[in-house]
């Protein structure tokens, strides 16, 4: 308000000291006269607040460009692909249109946030907390897993294996179920066409690794005889096959657009050609923003390919047998020399029904899903014949009368498998063992 008593009184003809009213104002005489001139041209309106947007911008966007990306998402979100300002940078630098007018990934994803493509997601992880790790080389070790999609028959699994330097998709196959054995062929299939891998990393699944539950499933047996290294995450840690995993988002994200234009795969034939489809497009021409925004063909072409030991690896040797320990009639069990109370319940017993749910080795064989066997076999699922025996073989068993072993699977059991291992913990005859059966159970016992 002072300056703009000073500059009404000024115009009016009224003597003052210019210099001396800005310092006070804390303006310019440069801003002092502006406003003059424009009171006397425009009256009290000349005080208002003015744009300073300048009156051209020669370096702006050109329409053309902007409506380029803008289509090019649209074309690319109606794939199934990505359409991030990344990607859409990278396909219009391939644009012979725009060869000397590329505008940059900050530029691109101003025009998407124009033009309303772009919500904020301020809940997302920051990248700077990321731990990231990378096979050195081509084929030094791939990553393997299956995931879950529904065709028109029903829920099918899709082995997805991964090279970990190139981010290379070797394979993409549909299966009926995740069992062993298609993991090998799935495995044996990407072989053919990249080579053999050093190594082949994949998450603790019953299909692919029984190293958790002390024994050797066919598919790690089949990579050791191949030369190749298996290795596992650690339990309940996704992050450690986070690039197969990744690459399953995309895929799935493709697939689910493929459902929508086409409608559901008929068979495993149509969903197999749209894998290869889709792995065609990922491997030579989609960007990958994880390795400088190549393609996975150019990064793998680009170094020397590792390859699998000459000679077949060493196969784990078997856990050390189990250590037979007796619980004493006030319930305690001495090991080495701790004591460990287990509770006098367990002093002695006449009758014992025990479960014997699964024979490990059936239960890796079986076409049951993956998930179903890690739950099966897992720490809170069912007791399989050995672990019957070894708690059997921790019992007092002066007084045991009577064992029957009970919940036997009709898929994953036999009552001659239940009744060899219950046998072997107690050394006594298989025949004296009983099993109960699902419908009937088992006849009455005499018991004292």
């Amino acid at each position: 308000m002072k300056v703009m008593a000073a500059v009404v009184a000024f115009v009016a003809g009224e003597a003052m000291n210019v210099r001396r009213v800005c310092e006070g104002a804390g303006i310019s005489r440069q801003t002092f006269y502006k406003y003059a001139a424009r009171f006397e041209a425009e009256g009290m309106a000349g005080f208002e607040p003015r744009s300073r947007r300048p009156r051209s911008f020669p370096k702006a966007v050109s329409v053309e460009i902007e409506e380029a990306v803008v289509a090019l998402r649209k074309d690319l979100a109606d794939q199934g692909h990505d359409h991030g300002a990344t990607t859409l940078q990278w396909h219009l630098g391939r644009d012979s249109r725009f060869k000397r007018a590329v505008p940059s990934v900050a530029t691109v994803h101003r025009i998407l946030v124009r033009r309303g493509f772009v919500l904020p997601q301020p809940e997302k992880r920051p990248k700077s907390s990321w731990r990231r790790f990378e096979a050195p080389a081509p084929n030094e070790w791939w990553q393997i897993d299956a995931m879950d999609w529904v065709i028109a028959t029903g829920l099918v699994k899709v082995f997805n294996v991964l090279d970990d330097h190139s981010r290379l998709a070797c394979r993409s196959r549909a299966v009926l179920e995740s069992t062993g054995e298609e993991a090998w062929v799935t495995f044996c299939q990407a072989a053919a066409q990249w080579g053999l891998p050093a190594g082949v990393l994949s998450d603790n699944g019953l299909c692919f690794s029984g190293k958790l539950r002390g024994f050797e499933v066919l598919f790690e047996a089949k990579l050791r005889d191949a030369g190749v290294r298996p290795f596992t995450g650690r339990p309940y840690h996704p992050q450690t096959t986070g690039k197969v995993e990744r690459f399953q988002q995309t895929l799935k994200k493709w697939l689910r657009r493929q459902d929508r234009r086409r409608g559901l795969a008929d068979d495993l034939a149509e969903l197999q050609a749209r894998l290869d489809e889709f792995c065609a497009y990922y491997n030579q021409q989609r960007p990958h923003q994880g390795i400088g925004r190549l393609t996975p063909l150019h990064r793998w072409q680009a170094s020397p390919a590792a390859t699998a030991a000459p000679e077949p690896l060493a196969h784990p040797a078997p856990r050390t047998p189990p250590q037979t320990l007796t619980v004493t009639t006030t319930g305690m069990i001495r090991v080495n020399d701790v004591i460990i109370n287990a509770g006098s319940r367990w002093a002695g017993c006449d009758a014992l029904v025990l479960e014997c749910n699964h024979d490990l080795d059936m239960l890796a064989r079986s076409d049951y899903p993956a998930s179903l066997k890690d739950r099966i076999a897992g720490r809170f699922g069912h007791l399989c014949n050995d672990g019957a025996a070894r708690l059997l073989a921790a019992l007092d068993t002066s007084r045991l009368a009577h064992v029957i072993a009970a919940h036997l699977s009709q898929q994953n059991n036999t009552p001659e498998r239940a009744r060899g291992a219950l046998a072997g913990a107690l050394g006594c005859a298989a025949e004296w063992i009983g099993v109960a059966d699902q419908v009937d159970g088992f006849a009455w016992r005499s018991v004292g």
